[in-house]
């Protein structure tokens, strides 16, 4: 299986891998040929040493037409999933949307990039995960401008969290980890709790501190770099924490001391990102006489896809504090200050392949208890996932590895920990994070922890540098990685997850120094709901907001299609029940109806009407007006040059004026056909020049295939659409006055915003 991507041999982020991502790049990136500015966070996924902008892919059309292969003993076969939105889910600052569908759409999609990174000189390749074909697909590798857009180093590539996580739950599932830890605080004889091996122990984390790794990844400059984000070092950063801390070790009568944790330590853990829809049904509820949702347990079978993929964490600990405040309830402040997870999403199809036994080999052997019945699993292991620890201090650049471990020092698996979650009833959501707890293997080269390293600080651990460790000091940059890779096939990595950690701010803390950041504002959500358009089928105003209405993916729910007869005489127009609708007396109205709260609100005028949806929609679907200013201008120009000529010729009420001076509706008409050439010569010129000072220095163009040179339409095309097809009427010849608008127009009609806004589309047609 061969990219045409150069992928080096070391990387993390081979063909056998494509995993997902949420992304930004520096203000200084040339991405004029999409909606998004470079800052705004988008999903990618990676590949080699490239991230790729599946937002851009997406708007190119190369992830329309997904297939979904199912399989029985008789047959193979192949549909197309239509439920699947890619313009609306990749343009999200989030992978939940995403997350959220069901497994068949992750499979397709990771299918679908595996067709296009696969070379087209290759022979097809065979998924993995589910037996089938992959053939390539050369749209992207035959595409040069594309890809001048879309896929940008992973070294000057920002990162960002890959989901919004609504939950965080921490597990204690590594037999050899818990039985250390036992050892040092119960003795041998009482190592495991007597629950340890009946249910997978866990406890609720802090969702807000999870916070992302940014090195880019598993090679990222580790030993030629400055300290603390200084120099470019990408490496997040951890504050140690402050707390209460025991006076005296041996005895918690003497009470607590308020200061900085001094026995700091990082868990090298794998978690796991929750997908699919909540499991909930619906019962009635009798007092407020509605259906209510409520969680339901999960089965093994179901769990299993419901797991979208896998990160590593660094789960810090405050070990002193922890040890004061753990009685009765558990670790409170002393594990809620910081989770460093890393940035790619290594999904479970990708890691199918390295499915193994754990350490365990099978559960309830040797005459210790069997699970109960919902937590046997027939398909009981892990992965055979290679993990590693290095310090790097901040005296010198060099980094020490400390310990290895192995996904598959696992007693209890992913699918029995979220099968276990949910035995209550509770509901599990798009974007929820579990964590495997500290993975540890037998040997002392294998413990995920100082703690176990440093056996409770009675041992030193030794660095490269000459400097020892019983538990980490300032300045310690702590790198965790993890990667499978099987003889013949690429390395399945997660790159890093790594962070340095800060001195403890002392107290009282003085919050004047900060900067105040003004929050995010809050989404309108459905605010504004019950759409209806009045309109009519050839009117290009109401043309180009049915553009607009499926550019935001408004909710089928809303009833964006009411036309209403606009052949209506003057006494009709004037009427108070007309008007209050149509205020403006026109013979083709364009208003779009709704509800804000409890109030109809009704706006005129297309451009009126897009800005509003472009604003009050801002975090659903595509973007008609880019957010680049530069973009933003350019498609503004066009939209321009296009209303104040040949919009304005055509309007029903202005050809009637012209015929009515003229004398002769012949003259009318050959005023209208100059006028209309004469404006769209000028949009032509336009358009051209965009084309034309995008190429790329080899007498290709590296513009997009619409009127501004972007991948995806804009209010340019939805304006433009409407008026190529009205103008044929008055007899211009567009080839000849507007060559590159026509082949800009063939993308219009293979365009899902397009398709269904199309005159002969209408009911009322």
């Amino acid at each position: 299986m061969k990219s045409w991507i150069e992928v080096p041999t070391d990387s993390d982020f081979s063909l056998a891998n494509v995993p997902f991502g949420v992304c930004s790049f520096p203000s200084s990136s040339t991405l004029s040929s999409t909606t998004l500015a470079p800052c705004t966070p988008r999903c990618c996924t990676a590949i080699g040493n490239h991230a790729i902008d599946l937002h851009l892919l997406a708007e190119a059309g190369l992830l329309d037409n997904l297939l979904m292969t199912t399989e029985s003993d008789e047959s193979r076969c192949s549909e197309i999933i239509t439920n699947f939105h890619p313009r609306i889910v990749f343009s999200q600052p989030t992978l939940n949307e995403f997350m959220s569908c069901e497994k068949h759409v992750w499979v397709a999609v990771r299918n679908r990039l595996l067709s296009l990174f696969l070379d087209s000189s290759s022979s097809s390749s065979s998924n993995n995960h589910i037996q089938i074909a992959i053939q390539a697909d050369n749209r992207l590798q035959q595409n040069s401008a594309l890809q001048s857009q879309c896929m940008h180093p992973l070294s000057t590539t920002l990162y960002h969290l890959p989901a919004s996580i609504g939950d965080y739950t921490d597990f204690y599932s590594s037999r050899e980890h818990a039985t250390n830890v036992g050892i040092m605080f119960r003795g041998r004889d009482n190592a495991l709790q007597p629950n340890w091996l009946h249910l997978p122990v866990g406890y609720h984390g802090r969702s807000s501190s999870v916070y992302p790794s940014l090195a880019s990844s598993a090679t990222t400059a580790e030993n030629d770099c400055e300290r603390n984000l200084v120099g470019g070092e990408k490496m997040s950063t951890v504050r140690r924490p402050c707390g209460q801390l025991q006076v005296d070790p041996l005895d918690p009568a003497k009470g607590s001391i308020y200061g900085p944790c001094k026995l700091m330590d990082f868990e090298l853990e794998v978690a796991f990102f929750v997908g699919g829809p909540t499991n909930t049904d619906y019962e009635q509820d009798h007092n407020q006489q509605q259906q209510q949702p409520r969680g339901r347990p999960l089965t093994l079978s179901e769990a299993q896809d419901r797991i979208f993929g896998y990160v590593l964490m660094n789960d810090w600990s405050a070990r002193d504090i922890q040890k004061w405040e753990y009685v009765p309830l558990g670790p409170f402040t002393s594990k809620n200050f910081a989770t460093t997870i890393s940035t790619w999403v290594v999904t479970s199809m990708a890691l199918e392949p390295f499915r193994c036994e754990t350490s365990a080999g099978v559960q309830g052997g040797g005459g210790e208890p069997v699970p109960l019945e919902y937590l046997k699993d027939p398909n009981y292991g892990s992965y055979d996932v290679n993990l590693s620890v290095s310090i790097q201090p901040s005296s010198t650049s060099a980094s020490t590895q400390i310990c290895t471990s192995n996904l598959k020092n696992m007693y209890w698996s992913s699918a029995q920990q979220l099968v276990h979650h949910s035995v209550t009833g509770c509901p599990m959501n798009a974007g929820d994070l579990l964590a495997s707890g500290t993975i540890s293997g037998k040997d002392q080269h294998n413990f995920g922890s100082m703690l176990e390293l440093s056996w409770k600080g009675s041992r030193e651990v030794k660095l490269e540098s000459g400097e020892v460790r019983k538990f980490l000091k300032d300045g310690d940059a702590v790198i965790m990685k993890g990667w499978c890779q099987r003889e013949g096939s690429g390395r399945v990595g997660f790159g890093q997850c790594s962070a340095r950690i800060l001195p403890a701010i002392p107290f009282p803390y003085d919050s004047s120094k900060e900067k105040v950041v003004e929050s995010t504002p809050k989404q309108p959500g459905e605010r504004y709901t019950n759409f209806k358009l009045y309109g009519c089928w050839w009117s290009s105003c109401s043309w180009t907001v049915r553009i607009a209405l499926a550019a935001k993916g408004i909710p089928s729910e809303y009833d964006t299609h009411i036309p209403i007869n606009i052949n209506l005489d003057e006494k009709a127009l004037t009427s108070d029940e007309h008007s209050s609708i149509n205020p403006m007396q026109q013979q083709a109205p364009t208003v779009l109806e709704f509800m804000d709260g409890g109030n109809v609100v009704r706006i005129s005028q297309s451009l009126a009407i897009i800005e509003f949806l472009e604003t009050a929609f801002d975090h659903r679907g595509g973007r008609l007006l880019p957010l680049d200013p530069v973009a933003r201008a350019k498609v503004k120009e066009i939209v321009e040059a296009i209303n104040s000529v040949t919009q304005q010729l055509q309007n029903s009420s202005v050809m009637g004026m012209a015929d009515s001076i003229s004398g002769k509706e012949v003259l009318g008409n050959e005023f209208r056909k100059q006028a209309i050439m004469s404006g769209l010569s000028s949009v032509e010129k336009i358009v051209a020049t965009i084309h034309s000072i995008s190429s790329n220095g080899r007498g290709a163009s590296a513009a997009g295939p619409f009127a501004t040179g972007s991948f995806g339409p804009t209010l340019a095309d939805a304006c433009l659409a409407p008026q190529l097809y009205i103008v044929r009427r008055f007899g211009v010849d567009l080839e000849g006055v507007c060559p590159t608008l026509v082949e800009i127009e063939k993308k219009y009609n293979d365009h899902p915003w397009f398709q269904n806004a199309q005159t002969e589309a209408q009911p009322d047609a």
